[in-house]
Protein backbone atom coordinates (compact mmCIF):
# COMPACT_ATOMS: atom_id res chain seq x y z
CA UNK A 1 0.00 0.00 0.00
CA UNK A 2 1.43 3.13 -1.09
CA UNK A 3 0.47 6.79 0.48
CA UNK A 4 0.25 10.10 -1.27
CA UNK A 5 -0.08 13.09 0.95
CA UNK A 6 -1.54 16.40 -0.94
CA UNK A 7 -0.03 19.81 1.12
CA UNK A 8 -1.98 21.99 -1.79
CA UNK A 9 -5.81 23.42 -1.14
CA UNK A 10 -7.50 20.95 -3.74
CA UNK A 11 -10.78 18.69 -3.05
CA UNK A 12 -9.43 15.40 -2.07
CA UNK A 13 -11.58 14.31 -4.71
CA UNK A 14 -10.15 16.40 -7.88
CA UNK A 15 -6.67 15.11 -6.35
CA UNK A 16 -8.10 11.28 -7.00
CA UNK A 17 -9.18 12.48 -9.88
CA UNK A 18 -6.04 13.70 -11.38
CA UNK A 19 -3.95 11.31 -10.12
CA UNK A 20 -6.31 8.45 -11.59
CA UNK A 21 -4.27 6.75 -14.08
CA UNK A 22 -1.77 6.65 -11.60
CA UNK A 23 -4.19 4.71 -8.74
CA UNK A 24 -5.54 2.31 -11.63
CA UNK A 25 -4.84 -1.20 -10.27
CA UNK A 26 -2.44 -0.37 -7.27
CA UNK A 27 -3.48 0.25 -3.94
CA UNK A 28 -2.54 3.63 -3.59
CA UNK A 29 -4.24 5.79 -0.50
CA UNK A 30 -4.36 9.71 -1.18
CA UNK A 31 -4.83 12.47 1.85
CA UNK A 32 -5.68 16.29 1.60
CA UNK A 33 -3.63 17.94 4.62
CA UNK A 34 -5.65 20.89 5.49
CA UNK A 35 -4.26 21.68 8.51
CA UNK A 36 -1.95 24.53 9.56
CA UNK A 37 2.25 24.04 10.05
CA UNK A 38 3.55 22.63 13.33
CA UNK A 39 2.92 19.29 14.49
CA UNK A 40 -0.37 18.52 12.61
CA UNK A 41 1.70 18.93 9.28
CA UNK A 42 4.42 16.34 10.64
CA UNK A 43 1.77 14.05 12.00
CA UNK A 44 0.41 13.75 8.45
CA UNK A 45 3.56 13.59 6.07
CA UNK A 46 4.72 10.35 8.94
CA UNK A 47 5.38 7.73 6.67
CA UNK A 48 4.27 9.24 3.15
CA UNK A 49 5.51 7.37 0.25
CA UNK A 50 4.76 10.83 -1.97
CA UNK A 51 4.31 14.16 -0.78
CA UNK A 52 2.68 16.92 -3.36
CA UNK A 53 3.90 20.25 -1.68
CA UNK A 54 1.91 23.33 -1.40
CA UNK A 55 1.81 25.92 -4.33
CA UNK A 56 0.41 28.81 -2.09
CA UNK A 57 3.75 27.67 0.20
CA UNK A 58 1.42 28.29 3.07
CA UNK A 59 2.63 24.85 4.32
CA UNK A 60 6.58 24.68 4.30
CA UNK A 61 8.88 21.73 4.84
CA UNK A 62 11.34 22.70 7.14
CA UNK A 63 13.76 20.72 9.37
CA UNK A 64 11.31 19.32 11.49
CA UNK A 65 8.98 17.86 8.91
CA UNK A 66 11.56 16.43 6.74
CA UNK A 67 12.57 14.46 9.30
CA UNK A 68 9.09 13.57 10.32
CA UNK A 69 8.51 12.07 6.24
CA UNK A 70 12.21 10.39 6.59
CA UNK A 71 11.56 7.28 4.28
CA UNK A 72 9.47 9.58 1.75
CA UNK A 73 10.43 8.61 -2.34
CA UNK A 74 9.67 12.08 -3.50
CA UNK A 75 8.52 15.48 -2.53
CA UNK A 76 7.00 16.79 -5.44
CA UNK A 77 6.53 20.39 -5.51
CA UNK A 78 3.70 21.56 -8.12
CA UNK A 79 5.03 24.58 -9.04
CA UNK A 80 8.56 26.03 -10.12
CA UNK A 81 9.66 27.47 -6.87
CA UNK A 82 10.39 26.06 -3.89
CA UNK A 83 11.27 28.18 -1.32
CA UNK A 84 9.39 27.28 1.17
CA UNK A 85 11.17 23.64 1.48
CA UNK A 86 14.49 23.55 2.99
CA UNK A 87 16.77 21.44 0.83
CA UNK A 88 19.41 21.09 2.85
CA UNK A 89 17.28 19.44 5.75
CA UNK A 90 15.61 17.38 2.68
CA UNK A 91 18.63 15.74 1.65
CA UNK A 92 19.77 15.21 5.12
CA UNK A 93 16.84 13.16 4.81
CA UNK A 94 17.51 11.45 1.86
CA UNK A 95 14.20 12.61 0.21
CA UNK A 96 14.32 13.63 -3.71
CA UNK A 97 12.67 16.90 -4.06
CA UNK A 98 11.15 17.50 -7.40
CA UNK A 99 9.56 20.96 -9.07
CA UNK A 100 7.88 21.13 -12.13
CA UNK A 101 10.99 22.23 -14.67
CA UNK A 102 10.36 24.10 -17.67
CA UNK A 103 6.40 23.82 -17.19
CA UNK A 104 5.45 27.84 -16.90
CA UNK A 105 8.63 29.45 -19.02
CA UNK A 106 6.46 30.43 -22.21
CA UNK A 107 4.29 32.13 -19.98
CA UNK A 108 6.71 34.13 -17.59
CA UNK A 109 8.48 34.58 -20.85
CA UNK A 110 6.17 35.91 -22.87
CA UNK A 111 4.87 38.30 -20.05
CA UNK A 112 8.26 39.62 -19.78
CA UNK A 113 8.11 41.09 -23.30
CA UNK A 114 4.94 41.95 -22.77
CA UNK A 115 5.83 44.05 -19.52
CA UNK A 116 8.67 45.33 -21.87
CA UNK A 117 5.70 46.46 -24.43
CA UNK A 118 3.85 48.32 -21.93
CA UNK A 119 6.36 50.15 -20.12
CA UNK A 120 7.80 51.63 -23.61
CA UNK A 121 4.72 52.42 -25.44
CA UNK A 122 3.22 53.87 -21.93
CA UNK A 123 0.11 51.64 -22.80
CA UNK A 124 -0.74 51.92 -18.98
CA UNK A 125 -1.09 55.50 -19.12
CA UNK A 126 -2.67 56.21 -22.69
CA UNK A 127 -5.35 53.24 -22.18
CA UNK A 128 -6.64 55.24 -18.52
CA UNK A 129 -6.48 58.76 -20.53
CA UNK A 130 -8.43 57.02 -23.50
CA UNK A 131 -10.87 55.34 -21.17
CA UNK A 132 -11.66 58.70 -18.70
CA UNK A 133 -12.37 59.95 -22.28
CA UNK A 134 -9.55 62.20 -22.43
CA UNK A 135 -7.24 62.34 -25.85
CA UNK A 136 -3.65 62.19 -24.99
CA UNK A 137 -2.00 61.82 -28.33
CA UNK A 138 -0.24 64.87 -27.31
CA UNK A 139 1.90 63.73 -24.15
CA UNK A 140 3.89 61.36 -26.37
CA UNK A 141 5.85 64.54 -26.92
CA UNK A 142 6.61 64.80 -23.24
CA UNK A 143 6.38 61.43 -21.83
CA UNK A 144 8.14 60.18 -24.93
CA UNK A 145 7.00 56.19 -27.28
CA UNK A 146 9.95 53.97 -27.82
CA UNK A 147 9.96 51.32 -29.55
CA UNK A 148 12.08 47.93 -28.38
CA UNK A 149 13.92 47.07 -31.24
CA UNK A 150 17.91 48.19 -31.03
CA UNK A 151 17.49 48.60 -26.82
CA UNK A 152 19.86 46.45 -25.02
CA UNK A 153 17.97 44.00 -22.94
CA UNK A 154 19.46 42.21 -20.06
CA UNK A 155 18.88 38.65 -18.90
CA UNK A 156 19.57 37.83 -14.90
CA UNK A 157 19.50 34.33 -15.04
CA UNK A 158 20.01 32.41 -18.24
CA UNK A 159 17.91 29.52 -17.29
CA UNK A 160 14.96 28.00 -18.42
CA UNK A 161 12.83 31.21 -18.72
CA UNK A 162 15.63 33.42 -19.34
CA UNK A 163 16.51 31.46 -22.32
CA UNK A 164 12.67 31.47 -23.88
CA UNK A 165 13.04 35.53 -23.27
CA UNK A 166 16.11 35.95 -25.42
CA UNK A 167 14.47 33.42 -27.78
CA UNK A 168 11.09 36.00 -28.17
CA UNK A 169 13.32 39.37 -27.82
CA UNK A 170 15.25 38.21 -31.62
CA UNK A 171 12.99 38.76 -33.89
CA UNK A 172 12.27 42.81 -32.33
CA UNK A 173 15.75 43.24 -33.20
CA UNK A 174 17.15 43.86 -29.53
CA UNK A 175 20.95 43.51 -28.18
CA UNK A 176 20.62 40.96 -25.41
CA UNK A 177 23.34 40.61 -22.86
CA UNK A 178 23.00 38.07 -19.80
CA UNK A 179 24.24 36.98 -16.55
CA UNK A 180 24.18 33.93 -14.49
CA UNK A 181 26.22 31.55 -12.28
CA UNK A 182 27.07 29.28 -14.85
CA UNK A 183 28.22 30.69 -18.66
CA UNK A 184 26.25 29.02 -21.58
CA UNK A 185 28.61 27.22 -23.96
CA UNK A 186 29.66 29.44 -26.92
CA UNK A 187 27.12 27.73 -29.43
CA UNK A 188 23.80 27.61 -26.84
CA UNK A 189 25.03 31.86 -26.78
CA UNK A 190 25.60 31.87 -30.79
CA UNK A 191 21.99 30.00 -30.87
CA UNK A 192 20.06 32.68 -28.69
CA UNK A 193 21.71 36.03 -29.37
CA UNK A 194 23.10 36.24 -26.32
CA UNK A 195 26.49 38.10 -24.68
CA UNK A 196 27.52 36.91 -21.54
CA UNK A 197 28.03 40.26 -19.04
CA UNK A 198 28.92 40.32 -15.79
CA UNK A 199 26.06 41.39 -13.71
CA UNK A 200 27.37 45.56 -12.92
CA UNK A 201 28.50 45.97 -16.62
CA UNK A 202 24.77 44.28 -17.89
CA UNK A 203 23.12 46.99 -15.30
CA UNK A 204 25.04 49.78 -16.38
CA UNK A 205 24.83 48.77 -20.38
CA UNK A 206 20.74 47.85 -20.33
CA UNK A 207 17.81 49.61 -21.28
CA UNK A 208 16.01 46.98 -19.68
CA UNK A 209 17.11 44.48 -17.01
CA UNK A 210 14.51 41.48 -16.51
CA UNK A 211 15.11 39.56 -13.50
CA UNK A 212 14.86 35.42 -13.83
CA UNK A 213 17.05 33.83 -10.71
CA UNK A 214 15.70 31.57 -8.43
CA UNK A 215 15.51 32.99 -4.41
CA UNK A 216 17.93 31.49 -2.79
CA UNK A 217 20.30 33.45 0.54
CA UNK A 218 22.75 34.64 -2.95
CA UNK A 219 20.36 35.98 -4.86
CA UNK A 220 18.05 37.68 -1.70
CA UNK A 221 18.37 41.57 -2.63
CA UNK A 222 20.38 41.10 -5.27
CA UNK A 223 19.02 44.08 -6.88
CA UNK A 224 20.03 46.20 -3.92
CA UNK A 225 20.22 49.90 -3.54
CA UNK A 226 24.15 49.99 -4.98
CA UNK A 227 22.83 48.01 -8.18
CA UNK A 228 20.21 50.28 -8.68
CA UNK A 229 22.09 53.07 -8.95
CA UNK A 230 24.32 51.41 -11.49
CA UNK A 231 21.66 51.50 -14.31
CA UNK A 232 20.33 54.20 -16.35
CA UNK A 233 17.98 56.76 -15.39
CA UNK A 234 15.79 55.82 -18.75
CA UNK A 235 15.96 51.97 -18.29
CA UNK A 236 13.17 49.91 -16.85
CA UNK A 237 13.35 46.75 -14.22
CA UNK A 238 11.33 44.02 -14.69
CA UNK A 239 10.98 41.56 -11.77
CA UNK A 240 9.25 37.89 -12.57
CA UNK A 241 11.48 36.07 -9.98
CA UNK A 242 10.64 36.57 -6.92
CA UNK A 243 10.19 39.08 -4.56
CA UNK A 244 12.46 39.33 -2.48
CA UNK A 245 15.23 39.60 -5.34
CA UNK A 246 14.85 43.11 -5.02
CA UNK A 247 14.96 45.36 -2.15
CA UNK A 248 11.41 46.95 -2.39
CA UNK A 249 12.51 50.03 -0.46
CA UNK A 250 15.39 50.74 -2.25
CA UNK A 251 12.94 50.08 -5.70
CA UNK A 252 10.49 52.12 -4.69
CA UNK A 253 12.74 55.18 -3.76
CA UNK A 254 14.78 55.20 -6.51
CA UNK A 255 11.39 55.22 -8.48
CA UNK A 256 10.31 57.98 -6.66
CA UNK A 257 13.10 60.09 -7.13
CA UNK A 258 13.35 59.39 -11.14
CA UNK A 259 16.60 57.57 -11.05
CA UNK A 260 15.47 55.22 -13.19
CA UNK A 261 12.18 55.28 -15.75
CA UNK A 262 9.95 52.51 -14.43
CA UNK A 263 9.57 48.61 -13.72
CA UNK A 264 7.03 46.05 -14.22
CA UNK A 265 6.75 43.83 -11.51
CA UNK A 266 4.83 40.01 -10.99
CA UNK A 267 5.88 38.99 -7.65
CA UNK A 268 6.14 40.59 -4.24
CA UNK A 269 8.14 40.39 -1.12
CA UNK A 270 4.31 39.79 0.67
CA UNK A 271 1.94 38.12 -0.98
CA UNK A 272 -0.58 38.97 -1.40
CA UNK A 273 0.64 42.79 -1.51
CA UNK A 274 0.01 44.88 1.28
CA UNK A 275 -2.02 47.70 0.48
CA UNK A 276 0.62 50.34 2.18
CA UNK A 277 3.47 48.84 -0.57
CA UNK A 278 4.67 52.40 -2.17
CA UNK A 279 4.98 50.38 -4.99
CA UNK A 280 1.67 50.68 -5.68
CA UNK A 281 1.54 54.17 -5.83
CA UNK A 282 3.87 54.69 -8.31
CA UNK A 283 2.88 55.85 -11.35
CA UNK A 284 6.06 54.48 -13.10
CA UNK A 285 5.01 50.65 -12.41
CA UNK A 286 2.63 47.76 -13.97
CA UNK A 287 1.85 45.38 -11.55
CA UNK A 288 0.20 42.25 -11.59
CA UNK A 289 -0.68 39.48 -8.81
CA UNK A 290 1.95 36.53 -9.28
CA UNK A 291 0.32 35.27 -12.16
CA UNK A 292 3.02 35.62 -15.06
CA UNK A 293 3.72 31.09 -14.85
CA UNK A 294 -0.05 30.88 -14.69
CA UNK A 295 -1.48 30.54 -18.21
CA UNK A 296 -4.00 27.54 -18.73
CA UNK A 297 -0.93 25.78 -20.94
CA UNK A 298 1.41 26.28 -18.09
CA UNK A 299 -1.07 24.72 -15.34
CA UNK A 300 -1.79 21.54 -17.51
CA UNK A 301 1.98 21.15 -18.25
CA UNK A 302 2.72 21.73 -14.53
CA UNK A 303 -0.24 18.67 -13.45
CA UNK A 304 0.96 16.78 -16.09
CA UNK A 305 4.67 16.75 -14.78
CA UNK A 306 3.52 16.37 -11.36
CA UNK A 307 1.21 13.62 -12.31
CA UNK A 308 4.33 12.14 -14.29
CA UNK A 309 7.04 12.02 -11.26
CA UNK A 310 4.12 10.70 -8.78
CA UNK A 311 3.59 8.18 -11.51
CA UNK A 312 7.59 7.63 -11.90
CA UNK A 313 8.07 7.13 -8.25
CA UNK A 314 5.31 4.94 -7.66
CA UNK A 315 6.36 3.09 -10.68
CA UNK A 316 9.92 2.71 -9.32
CA UNK A 317 11.40 4.79 -11.29
CA UNK A 318 13.92 8.00 -10.52
CA UNK A 319 11.95 11.35 -10.80
CA UNK A 320 12.52 14.08 -13.11
CA UNK A 321 13.67 17.68 -12.46
CA UNK A 322 14.85 17.10 -8.55
CA UNK A 323 16.42 20.05 -7.24
CA UNK A 324 18.01 19.10 -3.92
CA UNK A 325 20.43 16.36 -5.60
CA UNK A 326 19.13 13.40 -4.07
CA UNK A 327 19.11 10.57 -6.93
Amino acid sequence: MSRVVVLSPLPEEAVRGMLSGVLEGREVTVEVYQGDPGPGLEEAVRGADVIIGDFTFRLPIDARVAEAARGCRLIQQPSIGYQHIDLEATREAGIPVANVGAANAVGVAEHAVMFMLCLLKKALYFHNKTAAGEWGQQDIFTLGLYELQGKTVGIVGMGNIGREVAVRLRPFGCRVLYYDLVRLPAEKEEELGAEYAELEELLRASDIVTLHVPLTPETRHLIDRERLGLMKPDAYLLNLARGEVVDEEALAETLQEGRIAGAGLDVFAREPVEPDNPLLKSDRVILSPHVAGGTNESRVRMLQVTIDNVMRVLSGEKPRFVVNGVE
